[in-house]
């Protein structure tokens, strides 16, 4: 009810301060233009509309603060009642036109107090006014009968001003109310169902998260099971051939035994390997690691991969070849591309037949750089290919041709580096892997 009777006395005090400023200014522009006799009794009016327009402006800048709001909305009903008084106190004798014009007003008055003032003060200010219709009746010495139309139309119009008012500020408040109460309603309703569509997102992303995780176990414990277990067996095997500390084995023994912790060493390095793969993928997956580009000569750094995988290509009798320009430079992050070679060439060896061929080339096509590592092994079917750079393959793929993450690793170097992998044909060679990269950054 409060909040009504507040903003009802704002608007008016808006109203009040417009209107009473265009009074003013109409006023003042028409004074001069009358008679001086005319002049002389009209000139109280501007001062009493100057001082009704400063006592509006106090009542609105009151309002707008939020200070002393009850004190200055009865100031202002009462304003309003003592100017129609002022008025008809300077009408001459026998003025019925500006009597019935001047009781048209006051009701007025008397019924905009009833939108901002409670129902005693309303009351108050509606016997005051019934009062001042006597008197007006009285001053300007109209007939009886007037003064009785006067004093009933007043009476009447008070009393059904107190209780209308009343009724309308409480309908005004219930609406009021019932508009707020429906605003908070539909206000928690829509944040329930905004934290209910989070809550489902996060249990979405928590299922989906736990999902990965338990693939992501399963193919750890997968792809670093057989390097643990070729590397036990071939320290048993060293164990077994050396024998008793405290006897020599024959010479024979221990040149095996050599070669087993020799293997054993290279099953090491493969774990090791494996390992980092999957430090570097949870690093480029959550973007913490940015390439650093700098221009990289690509011939040498093909001939370094090539020479990494020498030994093992000798012992299968597989022909390793690089086919790049000496001039050739692209703008890399050499580790990142480094290992992302590495991981082809060590697929590619794993698949290739004894005595097939594995080359790594690079070549500039518009604007790109193209490395690949192409050997002789079996085809891969087409049905394959879609699954080939996923993070976890489907069985099909991972049956045929044991792939771990080492593939969707270079995936992602190659999207760090703005570019894309894929298959694709080059001719004497069954399967072609291609990173196409962006040569300059």
């Amino acid at each position: 009810m409060e909040e009504v009777r507040y903003r009802n006395g704002l608007i008016l005090a808006w109203i009040r301060v417009c209107l009473r400023t265009l009074t003013l200014v109409v006023w003042l522009l028409s004074l001069p233009r009358l008679p001086p006799h005319e002049q002389a009794l009209n000139r109280p009016i501007p001062w009493a509309n100057a001082l009704h327009l400063a006592i509006g402006c106090g009542v609105l800048i009151a309002l707008r603060r939020r200070r002393a709001v009850h004190a200055a909305l009865a100031l202002a009903a009462a304003v309003d009642i003592l100017v129609v008084m002022f008025a008809g106190w300077i009408c001459e004798p026998g003025d019925t036109g500006s009597a019935g014009f001047l009781t048209g007003v006051m009701l007025l008055m008397l019924l905009l107090s009833g939108l901002t003032l409670p129902r005693a003060r309303v009351a108050a200010l509606c016997a005051i006014g019934t009062a001042w219709q006597l008197y007006l009746g009285w001053r300007l010495e109209l007939r009886a009968d007037w003064v009785a139309a006067m004093f009933l139309v007043t009476g009447a119009s008070a009393v059904a001003i107190t209780w209308a008012s009343s009724r309308m500020m409480d309908l005004a408040a219930r609406r009021a109310m019932g508009d707020y109460t429906g605003q908070l309603v539909r206000a928690h309703r829509d944040a329930l169902a905004s934290a209910n569509r989070e809550i489902a997102a996060h249990r979405d992303r928590v299922l989906a998260a736990q999902a990965e995780a338990e693939t992501l176990s399963k193919l750890v414990v997968h792809d670093l099971r057989n390097p643990l277990a070729a590397l036990h067996q071939f320290v048993t095997l060293a164990r077994e051939r050396l024998g008793d500390a405290e006897a020599a084995p024959p010479p024979g023994e221990l040149a095996a035994a050599r070669e087993d912790l020799e293997l054993a060493l290279e099953e090491g390095r493969r774990l090791a390997a494996m390992i980092g793969d999957l430090l570097l993928i949870a690093r480029l997956e959550s973007t913490a690691l940015r390439p650093s580009f700098k221009p990289v000569p690509v011939r040498p750094l093909l001939d370094a991969v090539a020479s990494g995988i020498r030994r093992p290509s000798a012992e299968q009798e597989v022909t390793v070849t690089v086919a790049a320009a000496e001039g050739l430079v692209g703008s890399l992050d050499m580790e990142l591309v480094r290992r992302l070679l590495e991981n082809l060439a060590a697929n590619a060896l794993r698949f290739v037949g004894r005595g097939g061929r594995i080359e790594l080339a690079a070549e500039a096509s518009e604007h790109l750089l193209v490395l690949a590592v192409r050997n002789t092994g079996p085809p891969i079917a087409s049905e394959l290919r879609p699954g080939l750079f996923q993070k976890y393959a489907g069985g099909s793929v991972r049956t045929a041709y044991n792939l771990g993450l080492g593939l969707y690793l270079c995936r992602l170097v190659a999207e760090a580096h703005g570019g894309t992998m894929d298959l694709g044909d080059a001719r004497g060679f069954a399967v072609s892997f291609e990173a196409r990269l962006p040569l300059e950054h």
